[in-house]
């Protein structure tokens, strides 16, 4: 969670501990909301669906993989992309990675080939986005292979490729989830605004302030894919980060 602890210190200067922890509270219980769905009629008990373990501002997700995992990630790619952005729209926005692998998790421990690609994924990221990791990009490749053109996948809307090379979830996609002709502009002005608000709140500490300006970048470059709608969301800033669609050159 970016900032995780500027802002508990700035909570604790303020006073205003109680508060944060009801706002980080509500953020996180509403976030996993979109996070497991009830799945029932795909999984047989939610127990089965996915494992989860928290601890201080780190969430561990552990999803089992059936098959060529096509399916499966598709769900990651949805679910985890409400997550990101029900947590972004109260002011928390996230950073982490996506792997495949061997991974174990229990109430005690969490291991695997899995979880430590992601951890070091995770330190790689950076900037407040979820990447894929070497086998998740991997596996994605092998599924863009199953369709006549790249555009036509599903994974070309779930997912953008940084300046870096990597790639990630584009949560902002969920904002079309009634369609394109019913998009949430509430939720993409409560983004818009939240950023502009850290960008103000950091401008005295480059380091933080960079990885708004790459989120800044990033709404940028989402609203840019669809101008009819999004041209007005845009926020004022000189971009930075060259953002592209997968499989595009």
């Amino acid at each position: 969670m970016l900032g995780y602890k500027e802002m508990w210190w700035q909570a604790e200067r303020d006073g205003s501990q109680v508060t944060f922890l009801h706002r980080l509270y509500e953020a996180l219980e509403e976030g996993q909301d979109w996070l497991f769905p009830n799945d029932s009629d795909v999984w047989p008990t939610e127990k089965d669906r996915y494992a989860i373990k928290a601890f201080t501002d780190n969430i561990v997700i552990g999803w089992p993989v059936r098959g060529d995992a096509e399916s499966e990630l598709g769900s990651i790619f949805s679910n985890i992309a409400y997550f990101q952005l029900r947590l972004a729209t109260r002011g928390f926005f996230l950073r982490g990675a996506i792997a495949l692998g061997d991974a174990y998790v229990d109430d005690v421990v969490v291991l695997g080939s899995a979880f430590l690609e992601a951890v070091q994924g995770e330190a790689q990221a950076k900037n407040p986005r979820i990447i894929l990791t070497d086998t998740a990009t991997a596996a994605v490749k092998r599924h863009l292979t199953y369709y006549s053109q790249s555009d036509q996948a599903p994974q070309y809307s779930d997912l953008y490729q940084d300046s870096d090379g990597k790639w990630f979830v584009n949560y902002l996609e969920t904002i079309l989830a009634a369609g394109e002709d019913c998009p949430f502009f509430k939720e993409l002005e409560k983004h818009k605004h939240n950023i502009t608000q850290r960008l103000k709140e950091f401008r005295s500490d480059s380091r933080i302030q960079a990885k708004y300006i790459w989120a800044a970048n990033y709404h940028n470059f989402f609203c840019d894919q669809r101008p009819r709608h999004f041209l007005d969301y845009k926020i004022d800033i000189e971009p930075e980060t060259s953002f592209r669609r997968i499989g595009q050159s």
